[in-house]
């Protein structure tokens, strides 16, 4: 294809005047390049044969167009890659969103048998007591939700039973350190 648009262009008046300008063009850049790489100065560089300088403008005319083809393949295959990728990313975050979902509504579920039970738990005290040979039903101290969605995609902080008594204990031996220094101070200065 880059011969036959290389003979095309060779049969008409103006592309033959271009590419001849051409081919003279990259004669006289290539040979000072020669020249100057070797170390010497470029004084005079003699002009191309038309033929010759015809032959290498269409010889670079016909590399201009597969090198720009071959460009835009490559742009062209790479950019689709790249939307196939962001295609895949995003199914693949809209699966985990789904997912999150469904796991989010098994989690309400969850929450809301589990109050049913301990309401159930505090009604039956009796029955429960007996069940486990005697001992009655202690109620936790606080009901961790297990929705922890706090607003829209905020996520709340939530304290175990654990961490709640270990906290409430610091802040007793605090205030009760506290009230110690009070009363070390006190029994010299009543004020």
């Amino acid at each position: 294809m880059a011969k036959q648009i290389k003979h095309q262009a060779t049969k008409y008046d103006t592309s033959r005047s271009a590419l001849i300008t051409v081919g003279q063009t990259t004669h006289a850049i290539t040979t000072r390049m020669t020249i100057w790489s070797s170390g010497y100065k470029v004084r005079s560089i003699s002009q191309l044969e038309d033929e010759k300088a015809l032959s290498r403008g269409a010889d670079l005319l016909s590399e201009f167009i597969v090198f720009g083809v071959a460009a835009t393949v490559t742009t062209y295959e790479y950019l689709r890659s790249s939307e196939s990728n962001r295609k895949k990313e995003e199914s693949r975050l809209q699966k985990i969103r789904d997912d999150a979902t469904i796991l989010q509504a098994k989690l309400n579920s969850l929450d809301k048998r589990l109050v049913a039970l301990e309401e159930y738990a505090k009604a039956n005290r009796s029955s429960i007591s007996l069940l486990r040979s005697g001992k009655e039903y202690i109620e936790p101290t606080s009901v961790v939700p297990i929705d922890d969605r706090d607003g829209e995609h905020q996520f709340a902080i939530i304290k175990t039973a654990g961490e709640e008594k270990q906290q409430q204990q610091q802040q007793q031996q605090q205030q009760s350190g506290e009230e110690q220094e009070k009363k070390k101070r006190s029994w010299w200065w009543p004020f």
